[in-house]
């Protein structure tokens, strides 16, 4: 006798085989999608760690206006004349490391002045770095602009607190935070244009 098999709507093996692509794929696109996610993370937590990392930059005039305003509204009296003004404008012993020659002028110099194309010679030098508070690097020319500097150089100088880039060309706080490297803290970083007030 023969039996009659009915029809089936659906093919439970067939059904299957049609899904196992789509599935296949779907995870594919899926881990695919996690990994383009996770470098995302990665690349834009870098981005913000080397912004934060980026020293804040002013004009030396500006710096010392703030700075005068943070300590008139603090005491709510005149301020004295600040540390830092009489480190860049009053006459003091210094340090001058000009082209291949280092002149110290008194005893235990606040102050040290050099050119930017001597920062790499700064670990050969036998300086006085014991008392220094502030270095002013010249900056002389654009090409020097592409150049970095390096501020692990001035390490040993134990009670440095103010690093002056002095410029006789255009620059600005951007192009200054870019040259920056090993920033630290404990330096504040402001800069002078030579026969200028401000960058354009």
């Amino acid at each position: 006798m023969k039996t009659n098999v009915p029809n089936q709507f659906i093919n439970h093996l067939n059904t299957y085989k049609l899904f196992e692509k789509p599935f296949i794929s779907v995870m594919k696109r899926l881990i695919l999608l996690l990994i383009a996610l996770f470098f995302n993370v990665t690349i834009s937590g870098q981005t913000r760690k080397i912004d934060e990392d980026a020293p804040k930059i002013m004009e030396v005039k500006t710096y010392i206006s703030a700075l005068k305003n943070k300590n008139s509204s603090a005491r709510k009296s005149k301020p004295e004349k600040t540390n830092l003004e009489k480190l860049l404008y009053d006459n003091q012993p210094s340090i001058y490391f000009n082209s291949s020659e280092v002149k110290t002028i008194g005893e235990n110099p606040k102050s040290f002045f050099v050119e930017f194309q001597n920062l790499n010679r700064l670990n050969n030098s036998n300086l006085l770095k014991n008392n220094i508070e502030i270095v002013t690097i010249k900056i002389n020319n654009l090409n020097e602009l592409n150049s970095t500097i390096d501020l692990s150089v001035f390490s040993s100088f134990k009670k440095l607190k103010y690093v002056h880039i002095y410029s006789s060309v255009i620059i600005t706080e951007s192009i200054l935070s870019k040259m920056i490297r090993n920033y630290d803290e404990k330096y504040t970083v402001f800069y002078t244009i030579e026969n200028g007030d401000k960058s354009q």
